[in-house]
Formats: C-alpha cells, structure tokens, sequence
C-alpha cells in the first residue's frame, strides 16, 4: 500500500508541470503517451463497475477536446440507477490509482528485466512514463466520494468500519501466523471476503439479540386484525430507464 501515494505523487508532478511545457518536434509523441494515460484511467472505471456490480452504461475517451476542438485528451464513463453504495463509488473513482499503480510495477519489470525483445522492453518503459498521465483521481472522482457519502453518512461511516476491520483482522492473522502472499493482490481478495464475514456476523449477532430481547416481552403477542385485512393495489411507477450517474 506505500506504492500507492508514492504513485499519486508522481502523477499529480507529471500531470502539473509537464502539461505546461512546448515539446516542439516531440508534441505528437508526447500526447501519444497521455492519451494512453487516458484510456488506462477510464478503462480502469470501467472495469472496477463490473468488480463492484455497478452496470455502467457509457464509455467515451476523446484524443480532441469537445469544446474547442484541440488536442486535449479526455474521456468519462457513467454508470446506471441510483443505487451504488459509498463504498462502492470510492472503489471506482479510485481505480485509476489502483490500476496503475500495479501495471507500472508491471511494465518496470518488463523493462529492466523482460528476456523479450528490445522492442518491446522500450515500449514497456514508455508505458510506465504514461500511466503517470491517468494514474491520478480527477477532481470529479473526488466529488463523486464526498457525494455519496453525503448520501447516506452513518450507512458510509459503517462501510468504512467493516473495511478497517476486515483490514486488521486479515492483517493480524497473516502476521500472527507468518503467511507471507506472493502478490498483493492476494491481500486485498482476503479483506474483500473478510469483509463480508463481519458484515455477515454482526448482522447474525443482531439477529439473534433481536430474537432473545423480542421472545422476553411476550409469550403471545396480542392479535394484529389489521393484516387480514386486503389492501389496496396502488401500481409502483416504473423506474426511469437511462438515468446515468455520476460521470468520471
């Protein structure tokens, strides 16, 4: 995880300053590379939607800008309803952070150690100098985060919770034990399951104190003539389809 911010950091310099500066002869080549940048930023949106089970519904990555037609690489991708979670929001418009930062990794290793050809060990060097170009949450990914956690604070504060203490517990018991992973990759599948376990048991535990406080007040419950009565059928309107949000 110190791979992480040390990511963020260099993307942020690359993004701030070389943007700034005429490469001349060398421009073509140079917006080649953030355009890559690019695609690996929304590419990774869409991918981390499918992960967490949030359908996305468009995908669009521009070489030009929309508004004034120059070179300006850009692209968002939206996905459908209203119901993705704090959680889950968080986990897409941080994914380009993520996914780059395992793929730099990646691409260094081909470069300075690949047994391939020549060629392609340049281009994996080329690579990790783009991926610098999208490794980094835009503003609106940011936005997207406060949002929903907006939504829903104690739901958010809860999620969170149940992360932290999925996070410990896989932490505690890998060290406990001495289990080193190959990958890390491996770390983060074991505190997505364990994650679900907390979840899982503390609603069991609530669960059963519901059944033992409720079984304590009354043996037989006074007779609720109300439900035996029929409502009536009132029609639910349909859910607007291709409502699209939040772009990235």
């Amino acid at each position: 995880m110190i791979f992480f911010p040390i990511i963020l950091t260099l993307s942020y310099i690359t993004t701030r300053f070389l943007l700034r500066i005429d490469f001349g002869p060398f421009s073509k080549f140079f917006w080649g590379l953030r355009f890559f940048g690019v695609i690996l930023h929304e590419l990774s949106h869409f991918i981390m939607c499918l992960i967490v089970g949030l359908r996305p519904v468009d995908f669009k990555v521009r070489l030009r800008s929309k508004n004034t037609g120059k070179i300006d690489p850009n692209g968002s991708v939206s996905f459908e309803g209203h119901n993705g979670t704090f959680l889950q929001v968080a986990l897409v418009s941080l994914a380009p952070l993520f996914f780059s930062t395992w793929l730099f990794f990646l691409f260094l290793w081909i470069a300075l150690f690949g047994q391939i050809d020549p060629f392609w060990r340049i281009l994996a060097a080329f690579l990790c100098f783009s991926i610098f170009f999208g490794a980094t949450p835009s503003k609106p990914d940011l936005e997207n985060i406060g949002r929903w956690f907006k939504k829903d604070p104690k739901y958010s504060l809860y999620q969170i919770f149940l992360l932290l203490s999925s996070g410990i517990c896989v932490w505690a018991i890998l060290t406990f034990y001495n289990i080193t992973l190959i990958i890390d990759i491996l770390y983060y599948l074991l505190v997505g399951i364990g994650y679900y376990m907390v979840k899982y048991l503390l609603q069991g535990f609530n669960w059963i104190s519901n059944k033992i406080l409720n079984g304590s007040k009354s043996v037989n419950p006074p007779m609720n003539y109300n439900r035996f009565k029929r409502s009536k059928f009132k029609p639910s309107k349909p859910s607007k389809l291709g409502k699209r949000e939040p772009p990235w």
